[in-house]
């Protein structure tokens, strides 16, 4: 009868410490740089909207200046109307400027300080462009998300139109108004992103309503919809 083998295992307790403190400093050390590029990609978004807080105050000036000179020339009767109607035109301008920053400036305002009701994955805004009578419409599609902790979140989104056609309702996918497009969209982002394309309706179709529909990957993904009004905006 054989006598049984030993084999003899050499105890090193102190390798086996070592490797576990050698990972817990990598897990610590990814932590660190996580931490550091969230607040970099914070710091800058905050550096934009201060940047848009002087934008503001600086038109709001130049506003304020225009309008004293367009009371200084009514005064006057020796300058023409189309001076008037130059200033006139600036100031709408300015105006309309002042408008799209104090826009932009909540956005990212909500973005870096949202409220309970505003957070989590969002359609934040459907603009529509075209001329009058065109049957090709532009569209500009923005999703967000708003959180204490950005995460990389992906998914999938899709446009569908609501109209008429004579007498009947018909809801047109993205795909039957562009075919080009690849459909559904694909989203992935950690604040935000923006889908741009065209719309050509078919003919006799008038459309109401736009349905937009977000939804997250995974097995727990989050869906969220939201309807547009038709609304063409000049341009």
């Amino acid at each position: 009868m054989k006598s049984p083998r030993v084999k003899l295992v050499e105890h090193r307790p102190f390798r086996r410490a070592a490797a576990i403190l050698l990972l817990g400093g990598v897990a610590i050390g990814l932590a660190v740089v996580g931490y550091q590029l969230g607040k970099r990609q914070t710091e800058t978004r905050l550096f934009a909207a201060n940047g848009m807080e002087a934008r503001l105050a600086d038109a709001q000036e130049r506003i304020a200046e225009l309008e004293r000179r367009n009371a200084d020339i009514k005064l006057s009767s020796t300058v023409d109307g189309d001076t008037q109607d130059q200033l006139r035109e600036t100031i709408k301008q300015l105006r309309d400027e002042i408008a799209d920053s104090r826009e932009e400036l909540l956005f990212y305002r909500q973005l870096m300080a949202p409220s309970e009701a505003e957070r989590g994955l969002r359609v934040e805004r459907l603009d529509l462009h075209g001329r009058e009578g065109t049957r090709t419409v532009s569209y500009r599609l923005m999703l967000t998300q708003v959180a204490d902790r950005q995460q990389l979140i992906a998914g999938h989104v899709t446009v569908d139109v609501t109209g008429t056609r004579g007498a009947t309702e018909e809801v047109l996918s993205l795909t039957d108004l562009d075919p080009d497009e690849t459909y559904p969209l694909a989203f992935k982002f950690r604040y935000f992103q923006d889908f741009t394309g065209n719309l050509n309706l078919p003919d006799g179709f008038e459309p109401s309503k736009v349905t937009v529909a977000a939804e997250v990957a995974g097995q727990n993904g989050k869906r969220v919809e939201r309807t547009f009004d038709w609304k063409i905006e000049e341009g």
